[in-house]
């Protein structure tokens, strides 16, 4: 009797470069924004009227749908316009884009006017919105605002003291079960809903900044103070660098994003109206702000920025669009706004493959985004034989652990001890949780997977 026997199979890793391609990711990335307006006769426009795709559109993975309840702000929302709303996000569930979610009163920048008199009637839209908005909670990745104030940006209302303002992000808490990230127009108004009494503890864990005022003054058009912490507090408005250092530190693993706008003047700048402010503030509020595209970046870094306006404010992409980048590397000759858009929210790059001793298989990735992955999402290597996946291992990491800026090493295991056939490739595949869908590495040839190695032949290599 002859015997066979199996040959022995070496691994090779496959060089892994950088793309400076764009990866259309879920959860980050521009967006446009798409409005609607809910009227008590029950009267509405075609969802698919509102709807306006040039090709940048399409290829987004976002978009900022905000609905106009305003005409509701002295009763209850009826049950035709709620109807509506359930058009709307059943739109968005089919469109495959996540969906940045604001409910306003006002579009015109009258809050105090188109607002309810009363928290109570906000409280109880809060409600009855929110039967509608559980349902879809797979395809909103944050609820923007609480209803209030001028565009629904949280400035110009009568509900913003600290009693109120609790009330009301508690209240959009409970609807949503928790189940998808709350947004707040300001660091200083995280800070007193966080720490405000009876806030639950999973608040912090689920709220972020939605800044759409990146850029356009000193304190990013009302977004920050002027005062250094020690003066304002903890629960203050603090000048724009110990806040942007507080945002690296403190929202790391939330989808922060917004607005960059152009600069404008700042009103009052250099003084609160409850004080005076610092020398050191004063002087970095006076200051040129960081308006080219790499400067930009740095601070959108420490943001922890995800998501941003394509459209507005012309003004300040079209300069970012004007510029290029200078440097080494693949990024080179790139212009500013493509720079900056690839690099919003997570970018994981695979910089390097090794082998260990016992035979373990060590990758590590880096992520160059501004940002960080916010949902779960779970991390495979697969071994491909003849067209056919034969080993898939989910590795023991968490991926929304891999930050901004910093690099992590995977350990597969004793991988290359198993018996593996010549010519088989080595895959990494990274996979949403709630949906499957894959999350593309950034580096060249990388698809729904990146192949990182193949096994060889040894009697023939």
């Amino acid at each position: 009797m002859r015997i066979k026997f199996r040959r022995e199979a070496g691994f090779r890793k496959v060089l892994c470069e950088e793309t400076s391609a764009a990866l259309h990711n879920p959860g980050c990335g521009w967006y446009h924004i798409y409005t609607f307006t809910l009227q008590p006769s029950g009267e509405k426009e075609p969802v698919e009227a509102r709807i306006w795709m040039d090709e940048a559109a399409k290829e987004e993975q976002l978009a900022l749908v905000l609905i106009d309840i305003g005409a509701f702000r002295a009763g209850r929302i009826t049950q035709e316009a709620l109807l509506y709303v359930q058009e709307i996000l059943d739109f968005f569930h089919g469109s495959g884009k996540q969906m940045l979610l604001r409910f306003v009163y006002d579009r015109e920048g009258k809050g105090l006017v188109k607002e309810p008199l009363t928290l109570s009637v906000v409280k109880q839209h809060m409600e009855q919105l929110g039967e509608i908005v559980r349902k879809y909670m797979e395809d909103i990745l944050v609820m923007q605002g609480v209803f209030i104030g001028n565009w629904g940006e949280m400035h110009g209302s009568k509900f913003l003291d600290d009693r109120s303002l609790c009330e009301l992000v508690n209240t959009l808490y409970r609807v949503t079960e928790g189940a998808c990230f709350l947004a707040v127009r300001t660091p200083a108004q995280w800070r007193r809903v966080v720490n405000g009494r009876g806030t639950p503890a999973g608040v912090r864990e689920r709220l972020a900044l939605f800044n759409d005022g990146m850029f356009g003054s000193s304190d990013d058009l009302g977004t920050y103070g002027t005062r250094n912490r020690a003066q304002a507090g903890e629960t203050g408005s603090w000048c724009r660098k110990e806040e942007l250092e507080w945002q690296k530190e403190q929202l790391a693993f939330v989808p922060n994003g917004g607005e960059a706008v152009a600069k404008e003047a700042p009103a009052g700048c250099g003084q609160e109206a409850d004080g005076e402010a610092s020398v050191d503030c004063l002087q970095e509020a006076d200051s040129e702000l960081p308006i080219g595209c790499l400067h930009a970046a740095e601070e959108m870094c420490s943001m922890h920025t995800c998501y941003l306006n394509s459209v507005y404010h012309p003004a300040r992409l079209e300069h970012w669009k004007r510029e290029t980048i200078e440097e080494a590397g693949c990024w080179n000759g790139l212009s500013g706004y493509d720079y900056i858009g690839r690099h919003l929210g997570y970018r994981f790059v695979v910089r390097n493959v090794t082998e260990g001793r016992g035979k373990e298989l060590y990758v590590t990735i880096e992520n160059c985004g501004f940002g960080n992955l916010c949902q779960e999402a779970d991390c495979f290597l697969e071994v491909e034989e003849g067209g056919t996946v034969s080993v898939s291992r989910r590795l023991d990491t968490d991926p929304r652990q891999w930050r901004s800026r910093e690099t992590v090493l995977l350990r597969t295991g004793f991988f290359l001890k198993e018996k593996h056939v010549a010519g088989s490739g080595v895959y990494l595949a990274l996979r949403r949780r709630a949906d499957g869908r894959a999350v593309v590495f950034a580096n060249h040839g990388a698809g729904e997977r990146l192949q990182i190695g193949k096994f060889l032949d040894l009697q023939k290599a």
